[in-house]
């Protein structure tokens, strides 16, 4: 039930096949998967296996971001990589939203992984970063892209607002909250990402009692916890 609900998800908010989601209790929560995911993403880059040999200070990632929820500091300190470790991107004029062509130069400048976390939809006045100008950038940078959809991925069903969206669907994860316009109790929210392979290796959660992930994984072995209600409900 809960795979048939999330796909019924995927598909009402027009993202590709090869996203799959996982139930977390929260935008705090899925913003912290993905970003596990990206922090297992970047030690790949240094030959560092991090579920398994724990985070190297030359491959952990450095994140930037031009008004991010205030979850993703935090995600990034329970990682162990640092509230230190995000960095400001200039923001455009009057705006929430991150000014895009300053952020080539913040990019070449660093030696580390890099993660771009995206915000659709900021809290205090619901603006949304260019999610396609960002993607566009991966031409020519190699980077994870996170886009907090926490509050925005709703805007993605209404056809006078869904080009605020443009270019999500090229995201590595995404946090969606369905507390938010979904209306439904907390807690309750997805992480969608494109790479199961790391999220297996990050969350995988083996014991004679317990499934083994296979092909077709229990959500035990996709998110944090191993108990958790009937989020699909």
């Amino acid at each position: 039930l809960e795979a048939e609900t999330l796909e019924m998800l995927r598909v009402l908010l027009g993202l590709p096949p090869e996203f799959n989601g996982v139930f977390v209790s929260g935008a705090t929560m899925s913003n912290f998967v993905s970003l596990a995911l990206a922090r297992e993403w970047a030690g790949r880059r240094y030959g560092v296996r991090v579920g398994e040999q724990g985070v190297d200070s030359a491959s952990s990632p450095v994140v930037f971001a031009g008004s991010p929820h205030s979850s993703v500091g935090k995600a990034l300190s329970m990682l162990g990589l640092g509230r230190a470790s995000l960095r400001p991107v200039p923001l455009l004029s009057g705006r929430e939203a991150m000014a895009t062509d300053d952020l080539p130069a913040l990019l070449d400048a660093e030696t580390r992984p890099c993660v771009v976390v995206a915000s659709a939809g900021t809290v205090n006045t619901g603006d949304f970063d260019s999610i396609d100008a960002i993607a566009d950038l991966r031409a020519s940078h190699d980077f994870w892209l996170h886009v907090d959809a926490a509050f925005g991925a709703f805007a993605g069903l209404s056809p006078a607002t869904a080009s605020l969206l443009g270019g999500w669907q090229r995201a590595d994860s995404i946090c969606v909250d369905l507390h938010k316009w979904l209306n439904v109790p907390y807690d309750s929210a997805v992480c969608f990402t494109r790479h199961r392979d790391l999220q297996l290796d990050v969350f995988a959660n083996t014991a004679d009692y317990l499934s083994h992930p296979g092909d077709d994984p229990e959500p035990i072995h996709l998110a944090p916890e191993n108990s958790h209600r009937w989020r699909a409900l």
